[in-house]
């Protein structure tokens, strides 16, 4: 049975939620694959940390580690493929995912794409804060990672809600947690907003099929016209609960079938 977490920048907090419910009724998945925010609380959770430690270290995060922008490196040698280096963010990653992938507790995949080829690369294997950088590189803001002769960037280009990937590693019943930002919920209101909004529809019909490959899939409700921020963890924890606890017959019946 595999956990597929999708990505969604602040709204992956919803996640912890989900997982808040899946670890008080003792089900335990037996693979966990997950795309940039999902890489993030997907790697943690397969390590074996507990969902109120998982909560507890995303109280920690802030802009000084999601966001190392450099104005000397900038000006001196320029920002090459990315504003931010994100090295806090894999420095931050690596005093809590000591083991390579391999070794987890709970086998796991952190999806990143290939830039060059545009290939959904799922990593499921090597080092895991690094594995977890490049799923969460998103392209022009943070540097990607060169690693296995691949230029790796944020997996949610490709693959915002890895279904198809968890199928290919073995899976045999998915549940699926999508906290991507939907296209309706946007206010086009400046040229900014257009672009955005062109990202998001480029890859809404990617996202519902990738849906339509899940066995259960939790859409947490989430009502905002903008993207969140660090201060909306909370009610994004609370509201990934609710949905879980109101889908949990669905969830228990999932994890039971043979």
């Amino acid at each position: 049975m595999a956990l597929v977490l999708s990505g969604g920048a602040a709204r992956g907090f919803a996640h912890l939620g989900v997982l808040r419910v899946l670890e008080r009724e003792r089900l335990r998945p037996d693979l966990i694959v997950g795309t940039s925010a999902g890489a993030i609380v997907g790697a943690l959770y397969a390590s074996g940390m507990p969902v109120a430690d998982i909560e507890s270290l995303a109280a920690k995060l802030d802009w000084t580690v999601l966001f190392d922008f450099d104005p000397v490196r900038a000006v001196l040698g320029g920002v090459g493929l990315g504003l931010v280096p994100g090295v806090r963010l894999e420095q931050f990653l690596r005093q809590h995912l000591t083991l390579p992938i391999e070794r987890l507790p709970i086998p796991f995949a952190a999806v990143a794409a290939d830039m060059q080829s545009g290939e959904v690369v799922p990593l499921n294997s090597g080092d895991t804060a690094r594995a977890v950088r490049a799923s969460c590189a998103v392209p022009g803001v943070y540097a990607p990672v060169r690693a296995r002769g691949r230029l790796l960037a944020d997996g949610q280009v490709v693959s915002p809600l890895p279904v198809m990937s968890a199928r290919r590693l073995g899976a045999v019943r998915v549940l699926a947690v999508d906290v991507i930002y939907p296209p309706q919920h946007s206010e086009m209101s400046n040229p900014l907003s257009m672009l955005f909004q062109a990202l998001i529809v480029s890859g809404w019909q990617h996202v519902l099929a990738q849906r339509a490959l899940a066995d259960v899939v939790l859409v947490p409700e989430i009502r905002t016209s903008t993207q969140l921020g660090l201060g909306s963890r909370d009610w994004l924890i609370a509201a990934g609960e609710a949905t879980a606890r109101a889908r949990v017959g669905d969830i228990k019946r999932l994890f039971r079938e043979p």
